[in-house]
């Protein structure tokens, strides 16, 4: 229950929840753009993450994916911005490669 207080108070200080909205591939074989928002903890350059696809089913390690996450990256508008640390409620880009 931790996650859902987390998430609920929007608590930097907490597990790091993030909801991916899209996943786009870039030219680089392996490599995509997510593009999501962060609703609890911290995301940070290298940083492992725990990616579970849609077909993933708790209890299992089918579609389950932990990776590093090479770049963060802020998008408002039409400004980017390249970041190495964000906090919650901010939507964002990562790379990582699957």
């Amino acid at each position: 229950m931790l996650s859902v207080a987390a998430v609920k108070n929007c608590d930097p200080q907490g597990p790091l929840m993030m909801y991916v909205s899209k996943m786009v591939p870039t030219s680089d074989k392996g490599r995509f753009y997510a593009f999501g928002r962060v609703f609890s903890g911290i995301v940070s350059t290298g940083q492992k993450a725990r990616i579970m696809g849609p077909n993933f089913i708790p209890g299992k390690k089918e579609d389950l994916y932990v990776k590093s996450i090479q770049r963060l990256v802020r998008v408002l508008t039409s400004v980017v911005e390249i970041l190495a640390v964000t906090a919650t409620f901010t939507h964002m880009k990562l790379t990582w490669l699957l």
